[in-house]
């Protein structure tokens, strides 16, 4: 097709306002996928099955967005890793070690020099909900038979302290790098520690209510220090917290590397997260890739089998061509879904695998029609022709017969597209991880059964699907309204 035919065939596409809206919403999916690594990182992706990457984000939280259509406004999530004050102290100290065998010799006093490392973090506080929970995590060298002391101080605003005092044995040989991570809602030192700051404020009628009831611990930490705080009744203590950090080394060999702080907000990113703290728009935009690589690949391969072989029977006629129509009667009367179900759970989980065995059962689309205009085509003078001259039936079926579907073919492979598309994600949907590892739209929905409350897990994925099917249907069809009449002459 030269540079001419291409701009009368999109002066003519043009007049078609619903391609013009399906181009414009492929445009959109595919700057989605080829950017997705700029808009979510690639990292992000490939650990959305490890649990342990997403430690550090809230779970099951709204998009930060919600804050602007609410009244009351929720604390977002926020990690701090550069402290307002750092400091790094040696401390010198004398100490005798046993002696090893010789039990009658006097013990010789060695010195050795620790570490204490003091940091101190702000944090303001202005919304209307405490936030969910505040995680300390302690990088660095870490072993030995001493105990590493942590001491952690959260000064408020009306200028007082919640004190926390942790101590950690490492009994395993030096790990670079170890990770100690202090919950102020999880850790039993953490929690012990406020609970003793609420003690000091609260009633002793209400202290005794409270342990036979669920408490949130930051309500202690973020409200007014009066009765009442314990159940979250009394205001929220807005202003600045500081939070500070001694970390006293228990040997020699110990060495922190960083502090992050992470403030563990209600409402998180642009689309939130799921039950499994995984951010929800590194899943939306990967999917984009994965749906269009399902579609485009399963329709391109299904359209160009089925097309090839309706051309194919009906060139070869005769016999032939009926036992090839059986063949194809015969897969296309296979119940495809439990099929592909039961293929999809004998091998490995992969995008892959599930778009070889549509592949294996959707190419039977094209074969009728595709067929039916093959009978018409070879009775043409130059198809005749070309058989008197000599011409291979090979040469005759591509260049001749085959060439002049291929219009056909394009509007055909562009209304395909959506019901693999739909294919991929029922499946996906109906089994989860035992089909799919990866992150796309029909996995998102799976994981999302039960939380029918959590709309920000559940649309998205939904409306990507939607608009992935929709923008491939105009196109289609505003391609079928023009190739077609060209097939009539």
């Amino acid at each position: 097709m030269g540079l001419e035919e291409l701009r009368n065939f999109w002066m003519e596409y043009r007049k078609y306002k619903s391609g013009i809206v399906g181009l414009v919403l492929l445009m959109f999916l595919v700057v989605m996928a080829v950017g997705a690594p700029l808009f979510a990182p690639q990292e992000n992706y490939e650990n959305w099955m490890n649990s342990e990457y997403w430690v550090e984000n809230p779970k099951g939280v709204p998009p930060a967005w919600v804050n602007y259509f609410s009244s009351k406004k929720l604390p977002t999530h926020l990690i701090l890793t550069e402290p307002a004050f750092f400091e790094e102290q040696t401390v010198c100290l004398n100490w005798t070690p046993r002696p090893p065998s010789h039990k009658g010799l006097t013990p010789i006093p060695e010195t050795t020099s620790l570490k204490l490392y003091n940091l101190t973090y702000t944090y303001d506080f202005h919304y209307d909900e405490p936030p969910r929970d505040i995680m300390f995590r302690i990088l660095g060298v870490m072993g030995g038979d001493a105990p590493m002391d942590i001491r952690i101080s959260i000064v408020r605003p009306d200028g007082k302290a919640v004190v926390i005092r942790c101590s950690y044995i490492f009994t395993e040989a030096y790990q670079d790098i170890m990770c100690i991570t202090i919950s102020l809602t999880t850790t039993k030192e953490a929690v012990a520690g406020i609970w003793r700051f609420a003690e000091k404020h609260e009633t002793e009628a209400n202290l005794n209510i409270a342990r036979s009831m669920m408490i949130d611990e930051m309500d202690i930490v973020f409200r007014e220090a009066a009765p009442g705080m314990i159940f979250g009744d009394t205001p929220l203590l807005k202003g600045t917290y500081i939070l500070n950090i001694l970390v006293e080394a228990g040997n020699p060999m110990d060495r922190l590397d960083g502090v992050r702080v992470i403030i563990s907000g209600k409402v998180y990113g642009l689309l939130g997260t799921d039950m499994s703290k995984r951010d929800l728009f590194t899943g939306i935009v990967w999917g984009s890739r994965l749906a269009l690589i399902v579609g485009v690949v399963t329709s391109l391969l299904c359209t160009l089998i089925g097309v090839l072989y309706g051309v194919v029977s009906a060139y070869v006629g005769g016999l032939k061509d009926e036992f090839m129509q059986r063949i194809y009667e015969i897969v296309a009367s296979i119940p495809v879904l439990p099929i592909l179900i039961l293929m999809a759970v004998m091998f490995k989980p992969s995008i892959w695998n599930l778009v070889l065995m549509m592949v294996l059962f959707y190419w039977t689309g094209p074969v009728k029609t595709a067929r039916s205009m093959a009978l018409q085509i070879k009775e043409e003078t130059y198809v005749e022709a070309a058989r008197a001259i000599g011409a291979s039936g090979t040469r005759i079926v591509m260049k001749y017969i085959f060439a002049q579907l291929l219009p056909y073919s394009f509007a055909l492979m562009a209304l395909s597209v959506p019901g693999a598309i739909l294919t991929e994600a029922g499946i996906s949907f109906l089994m989860g991880g035992e089909i799919i590892s990866e992150p796309t739209w029909g996995r998102i929905l799976h994981d999302a059964q039960g939380y029918s409350k959590m709309w920000w897990w559940i649309l998205p994925p939904g409306v990507m699907i939607c608009i992935a099917g929709l923008s491939f249907v105009l196109i289609g069809y505003a391609l079928d309204k023009i190739l077609n009449p060209m097939l009539k002459h």
